[in-house]
């Protein structure tokens, strides 16, 4: 073994010197410069060297040295006698649920007033228990849309991993805003349970309620539900709406295929005059809106064919709690022609408000038969 140990160093720097000889240049010579003789002599130099540090050399070969630290990488090092910690799994409980997809009214859909729609969710059972037709979809809070309290699931058994469609029927309000319905499920022992291993969160429906075409509040359409009062000669009254048009307290009503003092023919316009006194007012105050980003309020103003000389003040306001802002007013004479108007709500997006319209008697109030047309906030 001793003798092995010695050999193997000697061994190895006679072959790096033959290699090393094999490489250095063999002297030319026709060459008379001087400078084989030089390759030569560092040839035999480097040999040289290489024979003493095989002579030199110890019974044991030299280690790599250690890391920048001083210590063996203990990265990936698992002690002896031990092996990697696995996570704790998380325990899986009897009802529970998850969701996969909404399969009808996806987030923010539009829907028109007072409409009638049915929302599906598929969901899978993720817990230990199957799903009996006495388990039940419940609503938990936010806008229930008309829907019931609670509705049956399944009308078959859902094993464990299974889906489910489970579907509501929904009535859109009548007023335009943003609406949202929570749900969770109910076992057939009565407890409630929602999504995930917490059973804790919910599924919902969202919509988004407003007239087609762009419009989010149509003032024509719903003219009949605001209330109606007029004011003049120091007196103030609710009046009926669609009443006689020339009753002196005021008149609001829906009224169809006339002629504008331009000549056109209308479709359904709202047409209002002042109380009859040269102070009389009317006022139009309609349900709650919630303004929404890029929401502005446009109509077309003018008289009735054979206008006289009416005159009148449009006024377009809101009253936010008890107080009453003018955004707008436009003065309109009967001249045979109809004005359009536009004005942003930038101002107030977010904010729920009511919109007013006014019309004000400018002189005598004979003539003041004044139409709005196709009075609507637009988005």
């Amino acid at each position: 073994m001793r003798a092995f140990k010695v050999f193997l160093p000697v061994t190895i720097g006679v072959g790096l010197l033959f290699l090393a000889a094999c490489n250095f240049p063999v002297p030319d010579p026709t060459d008379h410069s001087g400078q084989g003789l030089e390759l030569t002599r560092a040839a035999q130099t480097v040999s040289a060297q290489l024979t003493q540090q095989a002579a030199n050399a110890g019974t044991t070969l030299t280690p790599p040295p250690p890391d920048d630290n001083g210590e063996p990488d203990e990265e990936n090092t698992i002690p002896p006698g031990t092996t990697p910690e696995e996570p704790t799994p998380t325990p899986v409980g009897c009802d529970q649920a998850g969701f996969v997809t909404d399969v009808t009214i996806p987030d923010n859909t539009r829907i028109d007033p007072g409409e009638e729609f049915e929302k599906t969710w598929e969901l899978r059972n993720t817990g230990t228990c199957t799903w009996t037709p006495g388990y039940a979809i419940v609503f938990d809070r936010g806008d229930s849309l008309g829907a019931p309290a609670s509705s049956p699931l399944t009308e078959v058994d859902i094993p464990p991993d299974g889906t489910v469609e489970v579907t509501v029927v929904l009535t859109a309000p009548q007023d335009s805003g943003t609406y949202q319905g929570h749900w969770k499920l109910r076992n057939a022992a009565g407890q409630v349970f929602g999504l995930g291993t917490q059973g804790d969160r919910t599924f919902w429906v969202k919509v988004r309620v407003a007239p087609p075409s762009g419009i989010g509040y149509d003032f024509i359409s719903q003219s009949p539900f605001a209330q109606w009062i007029s004011r003049g000669g120091g007196t103030q009254a609710v009046i009926p709406f669609n009443g006689p048009e020339d009753s002196p307290d005021g008149v609001a009503k829906q009224k169809e295929n006339f002629r504008f003092e331009d000549g056109r023919l209308s479709g359904v316009a709202l047409l209002t005059r002042p109380k009859h006194t040269d102070d009389g007012m009317i006022s139009g105050i309609f349900d709650n809106y919630t303004v929404e980003h890029g929401d502005y309020f446009r109509a077309s103003l003018g008289f009735m064919e054979n206008c006289g000389e009416g005159r009148v003040v449009y006024q377009f306001q809101y009253r936010e709690g008890t107080t009453v802002h003018t955004l707008a007013e436009w003065r309109k004479s009967c001249d045979g022609t109809s004005i359009t108007v536009e004005r942003n709500l930038v101002s107030l997006q977010g904010k729920t408000v009511q919109f007013i319209l006014t019309v004000l008697a400018d002189g005598s109030p004979d003539d003041d038969l004044a139409v709005w047309g196709s009075a609507r906030i637009e988005r």
